[in-house]
């Protein structure tokens, strides 16, 4: 038992370490649990390994939960040195209705006597009851209604009619003492159904037994996986004003097995390989179609199932290659590359993948290295040895574990000094205040599995953070309480613009503006020790930073701005951002008076200048053609409107007056004046139809950079 006192936090661990050379001394034909590596995606891969005797009757029987078994079918791997593995044996799950059917009978646990004994009618037995004992062949069960004395209910009591050598013999059932079977066959049989009952009952255990060849005595191993809580990392962060941050990290791993540990060497492994389950356990059974027999002389037309069994010829076919599959497989079969299997030597192995190697190094790794490392405050050394694995990274304890069945233990995994620079991290979408942080690096030289990190500062507790994955080398920000002396602000952001350039295109007059955003943050160091302010602001996909001028740290979704800023003192900070803005006008639409402004811009390139000087006059003389047009067809609805004041005035007077004569001369003259005015409007109408289409035609090839 270790006791580690740091800063008033006291954690207890209780590793027992063993001689590895005790790994022998095991009884023969016992495997005992020699190694335990538990992976992060929730499976744990168990080895073990043990002595076989040499007369040939070996066999090493294990247990396991039920829920445990397609796993352990799934994963499990034999080593023999002498390649004397023989087939794995368990009892199967088949459906125990399927299995007493199939020995034509039932032995529902609702079934009476009566319906029991109907399934053995002619069966010899010998039965004893209040009024003697027969021996007789059962005829049938019958059932029998009875009036209750003195009482109008009635019951039912099952009857056994019996053929013994006097004559059918009636016996009550409720009166039976005794039932035997005289055929010694029938009696064995009823007594195996009974069996098969009795091994439902248990489904909590099932038992898997490995059969090994005879030989030489001689150890074997063997390893499966099976589902295993997910193992936790936890890490104690120590921050003083003198000296590097130093980080330990312990692994927390729980036993929910039903077996006691003992002088185990645990592994813990990062990283997330692919695990399933799948249900191997429970038996196949393919649907097959049913044939009805031919009938002679039916006149229906008979149908027939497709063949399911094969010729002689085509079974022979059908198990070579199934042969040289099981040869391939055999003890000292080697890989596509000629290596022997992933347990090595030359007894058979599953091999080929990186998790295989490390499945297969968890039996065969070294048992005597260990890793001195660094201490936290009074001193922790951490017990697990780093390395990696293809894809994944192991902590390899390095000394044996003992843990007892459904307990957990916290073993100490890292202790080393590592890089760090005390920030005060401030993102606006995530709060007001700013947090003290700690631009972590990881120099221990190992993988750190993500977790919560406990800092402590100065001698006392300061707060808590979250880590994720990180790699050798790789730096992490963590954060772990609000800063209090650090006040911030940010002010609502500013736009502006900037032409850039204007071009045309089939008609459409382009502007390119640059937008810019300023983004004002203040901060007031109230403390007595100066700051770095790490300011976070997420990135946009159309906005890019040009203020400061330095390129700026950037992650997947922010971007990441160093300010210092003195003991009491404030700053302001200024992030400006930009991004390209287009605006796009149809000329032919657009207002007159906006086209001559733009038309008139210092920025246009002198052939974009010309044509728009030429479309501004071109509009013009249709807008002129427009305005004399809506002229003219005003002073012919004018006229018309005189025109029928004159003639109601004319009805109301004499045709020989001299006042209707001079409306007659006026009518003259109107008329010859809007015959001049329709003539003109015509004239007007041809040529602005003429003119739009030129406009048209000129705005439409009008392509201009």
């Amino acid at each position: 038992m270790k006791k580690i006192l740091m800063g008033g936090l006291t954690v207890l661990l209780c590793v027992a370490a063993h001689s590895a050379e005790s790994r022998n001394d095991n009884a023969p034909g016992t495997l005992p649990l020699r190694d335990v590596v538990l992976f992060s995606s929730g499976v744990g891969y168990f080895g073990r390994d043990g002595q076989v005797s040499g007369d040939g009757a070996n066999g090493v029987e294990l247990s396991f939960r039920a829920e445990q078994i397609n796993d352990i079918l799934k994963s499990l791997v034999v080593l023999d040195p002498q390649g004397q593995v023989r087939p794995v044996t368990y009892t199967t799950k088949d459906a125990l209705g399927r299995r007493l059917r199939g020995a034509g009978r039932s032995l529902d646990g609702t079934v009476s006597l009566g319906a029991l004994l109907r399934q053995f009618q002619g069966a010899r037995v010998r039965v004893s009851s209040r009024g003697g004992t027969y021996e007789g062949r059962i005829v049938s069960v019958s059932v029998e209604t009875v009036q209750l004395p003195k009482s109008e209910n009635t019951v039912s009591r099952e009857i056994l009619n019996l053929m013994t050598e006097r004559g059918l013999v009636a016996i009550p059932l409720e009166g039976a003492t005794n039932l035997q079977f005289l055929d010694v066959r029938l009696d064995r049989e009823f007594r195996q159904n009974l069996e098969l009952l009795s091994g439902g009952l248990n489904d909590e255990s099932r038992s898997v037994k490995i059969n090994f060849g005879p030989g030489a005595p001689r150890q074997v191993r063997v390893g499966y996986l099976q589902e295993t809580p997910v193992w936790k990392t936890t890490y104690r962060l120590v921050l003083d004003a003198a000296g590097a941050p130093y980080l330990q990290g312990w692994g927390i791993v729980e036993n929910t097995t039903d077996e006691d540990w003992q002088n185990v060497h645990l592994s813990l492994v990062s990283g997330r390989p692919i695990s399933f389950i799948q249900d191997l356990y429970q038996p196949l059974y393919v649907p097959r179609p049913v044939v009805a027999p031919q009938v002679i002389g039916s006149p229906m037309p008979q149908t027939y199932g497709e063949t399911l069994s094969l010729s002689e010829e085509e079974v022979v076919a059908e198990a070579a290659p199934a042969a040289d599959r099981r040869a391939k497989s055999q003890p000292g079969a080697r890989g596509p590359s000629g290596a022997p299997g992933a347990f090595g030597g030359e007894g058979g192995g599953f091999g080929g993948n990186a998790q295989n190697d490390m499945l297969a190094e968890g039996i065969a790794r070294r048992r005597d290295s260990g890793l001195s490392a660094g201490q936290l405050a009074d001193g922790a050394t951490a017990l697990a040895q780093g390395g990696e694995r293809g894809e994944l990274f192991e902590y390899a304890i390095a000394q044996p574990v003992n843990l007892a069945r459904q307990q957990a233990a916290m073993v100490p995994i890292i202790g080393k000094a590592v890089e760090g620079e005390r920030l005060s991290i401030f993102d606006a979408q995530a709060g007001e205040r700013a947090l003290l942080g700690l631009r972590l690096k990881n120099t221990t030289g190992l993988h750190l599995a993500g977790g919560p990190i406990t800092v402590f500062r100065e001698g006392i507790y300061a707060g808590d953070a979250q880590m994720t994955n990180l790699q050798p080398d790789e730096e992490r920000l963590i954060s772990y309480a609000v800063d209090l002396d650090l006040v911030t602000g940010r002010k609502q952001p500013i736009f502006r613009r900037e032409t850039v350039s204007f071009s045309a295109r089939n008609g459409v007059l382009i502007i390119r503006h640059r937008e810019f955003r300023d983004i004002v943050y203040t901060f007031r160091n109230k403390g007595r020790d100066a700051k770095t302010v790490l300011v976070q602001q997420p990135i946009e996909a159309d906005f890019t930073v040009v203020e400061p001028k330095a390129a700026p740290e950037k992650t997947a979704q922010q971007y990441r701005f160093k300010v210092p800023v003195a003991a009491g003192q404030s700053v302001d900070f200024k992030v400006v951002s930009e991004r390209p803005v287009m605006e796009t006008l149809a000329l032919v639409d657009l207002d007159l008076n906006l086209l001559v402004s733009y038309a008139r811009n210092a920025q246009l390139t002198p052939p974009l200048r010309t044509a728009l000087e030429d479309l501004v006059a071109r509009r013009r003389k249709i807008t002129d053609a427009q305005n004399e047009l809506a002229r003219v067809e005003r002073e012919i609805a004018d006229i018309d409107a005189e025109q029928s004041r004159i003639r109601q005035n004319m009805d109301r007077l004499d045709r020989q007056s001299a006042l209707y004569k001079q409306y007659v001369e006026k009518l003259t003259a109107q008329e010859k004046r809007v015959g001049e005015l329709a003539e003109q409007r015509a004239k007007l109408r041809d040529a602005n139809v003429e003119a739009q289409k030129q406009l048209r035609a000129f705005v439409d090839a009008l392509t201009i950079e």
